[in-house]
């Protein structure tokens, strides 16, 4: 057979934050993502310090984590303290950080008692960081399933600390708005963006939520 280009892998290969991402060697483009988003509403801050507690919620491939880690570096370069916890959970295996024990990964389901569990079992959080997205399928039942999740995460910020941060990715859709306001209540601040990173054509943006005030 000859050989056929994929045309995913060509789309990958021209774009900027791909090949940025290879060429600076992390995990994946959505580094750049939760990069500019902190840059500019400061999620990896409660009180002006370093969160002791985050969850990241649809982390595979683990580049959230990777940034999260580089963050803690940056600013303590410091062995990792063991206060600092950090908890990746995803339905797909991710690859471990081994050489730091306070960032550990967990196969879940976000739909299915277990997270909770594990969400509960930890609480409060002081970070709760949401990249889920389903398989796409191409159609309406991409934005469908994916409100679903939207919703599950936002239920999880009940297990944010009082003053908690969140960031949550949503496909825009007529019932954004919505999910905006039904939620902007719980938090000081709550905003909407879509980060550089995230391709044109895409319709997710984030929202993102500081000093979460409880329910």
């Amino acid at each position: 057979m000859g050989n056929k280009k994929n045309p995913w892998l060509s789309k990958q290969k021209s774009d900027l934050y791909y090949k940025k991402s290879k060429a600076e060697h992390h995990r994946a483009r959505s580094y750049y993502k939760l990069k500019e988003i902190d840059a500019k509403y400061h999620i990896l801050s409660i009180n002006g310090r370093f969160p002791k507690k985050i969850i990241d919620l649809g982390a595979a491939p683990g580049a959230w984590l990777e940034y999260i880690k580089d963050q803690y570096i940056s600013r303590f370069e410091t062995p990792f303290s063991n206060k600092f916890k950090v908890v990746g959970v995803d339905l797909t295996s991710i690859r471990p950080f081994n050489e730091i024990s306070n960032i550990t990964t967990v196969r879940l389901d976000v739909f299915k008692k277990e997270c909770e569990d594990l969400l509960k079992q930890s609480a409060p959080w002081d970070v709760i960081l949401s990249d889920l997205a389903p398989k796409t399928a191409g159609d309406f039942r991409d934005v469908a399933i994916q409100e679903a999740m939207v919703q599950k995460v936002l239920y999880f910020s009940r297990y944010l600390k009082i003053g908690g941060n969140l960031i949550v990715k949503v496909f825009q859709s007529e019932n954004t708005n919505i999910i905006f306001q039904e939620w902007a209540p719980h938090f000081h601040l709550f905003k909407r963006m879509k980060p550089a990173a995230s391709r044109s054509k895409s319709r997710e943006l984030y929202l993102i939520g500081k000093g979460y005030k409880g329910k």
